[in-house]
């Protein structure tokens, strides 16, 4: 009587390939030659790589710039705050679409964009495939792109940090830029003011022929009434009023200028944002396709494939009459 039963352990499995052993060569030879012929047709990609630390963002801040009091050590370098920030814009669009029209990548891309509606979206997708941004652990962040072409892989990396650096002092700037003006208008709203005290106080100093410097506050030690009567202390009481109104005006209009100065100085260009660790260079390492690597994996995949289907057959075979029956 047939024995029927397949027994799946390695002596089996050895037998059975054995016994296939021409079918299991000749897929695994055919695999092979498929996928050497395959990785010929593909063209060398390169990598390119560079990576940066982000700056710290009090460094250059007014509260640092412009500190009355003895302040503790500052890192230049920025913590996760600057290196969220320094993600986020890097892997935005603002970055990726500048640089994809910088560098023509549609067309490098040999994307049609007159007659297909879609090659903005198709240009955007294939470059994204190519243009990663990480964050380490280390604080920093690191960009690659790969590419046919070593010199554009470089200065896409090169141009993506530059224009993040850009971006983020653009930030900055608006924010500093922004506040300097709403003090500049806050100190003209206050000249308007002092414009007004200014001719009250002439015409009060006119009017009842007082000229002397009255400090307000009523601090005044040492100065002597020149007159009296009802009109006079009526003048020196007003003078001193209004005077005491101007000069906190005053005080607070230079205040303001000196604040809305030192926003303008936080805002100037010369700031760096980032601090860059590694620039590209063209002589980028070989991204792919690993040819060697890449027929030997096919052929260890072929060959186990080749096995697999041959015990599966066998199978099949030994128990045919069960699934016929």
């Amino acid at each position: 009587m047939e024995n029927t039963t397949l027994r799946f352990d390695l002596f089996e499995v050895i037998r059975i390939g054995l016994r296939w052993k021409k079918f299991i060569i000749g897929l695994t030879f055919l695999a092979c030659l498929i996928a050497a012929i395959y990785f010929f047709l593909q063209k060398n990609t390169y990598k390119a790589y560079g990576s940066f630390f982000p700056s710290s963002a009090v460094m250059s801040g007014r509260i640092n710039l412009f500190r009355e009091n003895q302040q503790e050590w500052i890192d230049m370098f920025g913590g996760e705050n600057e290196v969220d920030r320094a993600y986020v814009i890097a892997n935005s669009a603002n970055v990726i679409s500048y640089l994809i029209g910088k560098f023509h990548i549609a067309a490098h891309y040999k994307i049609d964009t007159v007659n297909d509606k879609d090659a903005d979206k198709k240009t955007y997708k294939k470059f994204t495939k190519n243009f990663i941004v990480s964050r380490s652990g280390y604080k920093h962040i690191e960009i690659n792109f790969n590419d046919e072409d070593p010199e554009l892989a470089y200065q896409v990396v090169n141009e993506a940090m530059n224009r993040t650096e850009d971006l983020l002092r653009d930030l900055y700037k608006t924010i500093n830029v922004q506040l300097a003006l709403a003090i500049d208008n806050r100190a003209d709203s206050i000249q308007q003011q002092l414009t007004v005290y200014t001719d009250s106080l002439v015409n009060m100093r006119v009017r009842y022929n007082i000229y002397d410097l009255i400090a307000p506050g009523r601090k005044a030690q040492n100065y002597t009434p020149r007159s009296s009567g009802a009109d006079y202390a009526r003048g020196l009481e007003e003078i001193q009023n209004v005077e005491e109104v101007k000069d906190k005006l005053s005080m607070d209009k230079a205040k303001y200028l000196s604040l809305s100065n030192e926003f303008k100085t936080a805002a100037s260009k010369v700031f760096p944002m980032i601090h860059v660790v590694q620039w590209a260079s063209p002589n980028g390492p070989k991204a792919g396709p690993f040819r060697t690597l890449g027929v030997l994996t096919t052929g260890v995949i072929a060959f186990f494939f080749s096995l697999l289907l041959a015990v599966v057959i066998e199978y099949f075979r030994r128990h045919k009459d069960q699934f016929t029956a």
